[in-house]
């Protein structure tokens, strides 16, 4: 195996041993209760739950190693917020790498291999950890989470990101097809931001809640989180289309150079502003 070959591989290999292990070991997995602990738990949880206008009380229970709380959002709270934060640091290293190689022109490095590896290991990363309640660590299935708006466009999202690492891929190797090498990703890109405008987060529950009027001070609060979210989304989208328009120039030769790496600085803000993600 070569250097150059060696070198593409490590991000890979990296994310594989690191999400492969959080997938065994998820973070926030809750410790066992016993019956009349947790029976105690849901009877006061529904009690004050029951008062929130567009909330629904449920029960819900814990399978195997997988976090499934009594109050999925204060938890996911935290679990969308690492996921975010390890997504924007993925980003940041593939516009960081795809800058580095960009500005290397007109020589051709192996460091042109090392952003589109660098998007895989993005993929696998949200592979496992895109949902806890759904497979592959969830007691959910495949199929059953994709009847779940938010979990289906969560694997939209995934397989986005798949498609782009495959197409930079190719380009790296010189065996990218003339339209999808001007296009592929730009398209990709701009589909990505518009369906972020789309992205539903917090689940039914929450949307009932976000269409209706709620006085309850845990509900402020959620509503307030909800808005937070949305305005982050929002400058996601538009980075997204800064990059989709960046990468069209490079691509179709307008940039022509090291100026056609200009592209990945969009990329690089993103990363840097999904690391600062809150909830």
């Amino acid at each position: 195996m070569t250097k150059a070959v060696r070198w593409t591989l490590l991000p890979l290999l990296l994310t594989s041993f690191w999400t492969c292990s959080l997938a065994a070991d998820p973070p926030l997995e809750r410790p066992q209760e016993s019956p009349s602990s947790a029976a105690a738990q849901t009877g006061s949880s529904g009690d004050s739950m029951a008062g929130m206008p567009g909330m629904k009380t449920e029960t819900r229970v814990t399978t195997g190693a997988s976090p499934l709380p009594d109050h999925p959002w204060c938890v996911d709270q935290t679990w969308s917020t690492f996921n975010h934060r390890t997504a924007g640091s993925f980003l940041l290293l593939w516009g960081l790498t795809a800058l580095i190689a960009g500005l290397q022109w007109p020589r051709r490095t192996w460091v042109r291999f090392a952003p589109p590896m660098i998007l895989f290991g993005l993929a696998e990363f949200l592979f496992f950890r895109n949902d806890p309640e759904a497979w592959p660590v969830g007691p959910m299935s495949f199929w059953a989470s994709l009847h779940d708006p938010e979990d289906l466009q969560h694997r939209i999202f995934l397989l986005l990101v798949i498609l782009i690492a495959v197409i930079e891929l190719l380009r790296a190797a010189g065996r990218l097809p003339g339209f999808l090498a001007k296009f592929g990703l730009p398209i990709l890109g701009t589909f990505g931001a518009v369906f972020l405008f789309f992205h539903k987060h917090g689940g039914p529950e929450m949307a009932m809640a976000m269409s209706g009027s709620a006085s309850a001070p845990v509900m402020q609060h959620a509503m307030a989180t909800m808005a937070l979210v949305r305005h982050e989304h929002l400058w996601f989208s538009i980075l997204g289309f800064a990059l989709a328009a960046g990468k069209l120039l490079a691509d179709a030769g307008y940039l022509k150079g090291r100026k056609a790496a200009l592209w990945s600085v969009f990329a690089i803000l993103l990363g840097a502003y999904m690391i600062g993600y809150v909830e």
